[in-house]
């Protein structure tokens, strides 16, 4: 089964969807059908960067934003040699990205080969030969892939950081901060760095930190800003307890927490269960109280999330503390995007 989803879950969908919900579920199965990056500023200009790589455009709505077409899906050769891979690696394959030795899950082939790369569940994603790297690991150099789209991983202009790899939705974050000179912004749940890197890059004399429980991701965004010239301190702290480092008076919060991931696409196969979006709930209501706590008053929450469910969004911004400035939800089946949903919250 593609989408394993219990009954509570589906009607959390249908909730949202109603007659349309056959429609959005085929639609995760689907990428969008354009491949956005974000031009990084501080760095380089977009007239440069569509220079260099071919086949991109200026977006219509955010000058920072580029992006290709994704064309499919192409057909695909059966071949009797296979790799098995990750269910994210085959959604990153499916649209044309090599693999590599990590999402590898079984080799049915020898090298040199042609081989069919296939998700742990049966889906063929993409053709490419298979390629033995020093040190013994392989990995598959795609020369065919469902959906065809530009390889971007090991560009010069992600190398140099001049580019960033950021869905148009999620694009929407740091242009409804819309950050000010001098304003404190704090980043909750700030991994990978996307959207944080966004804030600063549209107004670097903001005050912004950002922070990850996790010490390796914080370590990762370390090295992304200083080759993306975003001169931002992220802190590995866990948000829900940010009050107890003595943050107060802090303008605007950004909170990107956790969730089902429900909006994401492509999906080769996808479980979620109603104690998974309970427990994502609770979750990502902690993070709301502890931005009550260290927000001024008249202060402004972001909450955004790659999820459509109202469980996870309204009924996780439905607080009477606050003042609902606006919502706003992207569908993928209508606005051929990640489906997503932002609020933005002001504290009484």
């Amino acid at each position: 089964m593609e989408l394993d989803y219990d009954e509570f879950v589906i009607e959390e969908l249908r909730k949202v969807y109603g007659k349309s919900l056959n429609s959005f579920l085929d639609s995760i199965k689907r990428p969008n059908s354009r491949l956005y990056v974000r031009v990084n500023t501080l760095k380089t200009t977009v007239d440069e960067v569509l220079q260099s790589m071919k086949g991109f455009k200026k977006d219509e709505d955010f000058p920072e934003a580029i992006y290709a077409e994704v064309k499919g899906p192409n057909k695909l050769e059966s071949l009797d040699s296979k790799v098995i891979v990750d269910k994210k690696t085959a959604e990153s394959v499916m649209l044309g990205a090599d693999v590599y030795p990590p999402g590898i899950k079984k080799i049915i082939a020898n090298e040199g080969n042609s081989v069919e790369v296939v998700s742990e569940n049966g889906i063929t994603v993409a053709n490419g030969e298979l390629v033995r790297l020093p040190g013994g690991k392989f990995m598959v150099k795609v020369y065919s892939s469902l959906y065809s789209s530009p390889k971007l991983a090991d560009t010069k202009e992600i190398k140099e950081g001049k580019i960033y790899v950021q869905g148009k939705a999620s694009m929407y974050v740091a242009r409804i901060i819309d950050p000010q000179p001098g304003e404190f912004i704090v980043d909750m749940t700030a991994a990978p760095g996307g959207k944080l890197s966004h804030i600063y890059q549209l107004e670097p004399r903001a005050r912004i930190i950002g922070f990850d429980h996790t010490y390796k991701k914080v370590e990762k965004m370390k090295q992304l800003f200083k080759k993306m010239n975003v001169n931002v301190q992220v802190f590995v702290h866990d948000s829900r307890y940010l009050s107890e480092l003595g943050i107060k008076d802090v303008d605007k919060v950004l909170i990107d927490p956790p969730c089902s991931a429900l909006g994401l696409r492509p999906k080769v196969y996808d479980k979620k269960t109603k104690t998974d979006l309970m427990n994502l709930h609770a979750y990502q209501k902690q993070f709301l109280n502890s931005a009550y706590e260290i927000l001024k008053k008249g202060g402004e929450v972001i909450y955004s999330t790659c999820t459509v469910t109202e469980i996870e969004n309204e009924e996780v911004v439905n607080d009477p503390r606050f003042d609902i400035e606006y919502m706003i939800r992207f569908h993928p089946q209508i606005h051929d995007m990640t489906g997503f949903f932002i609020a933005k919250l002001k504290k009484k």
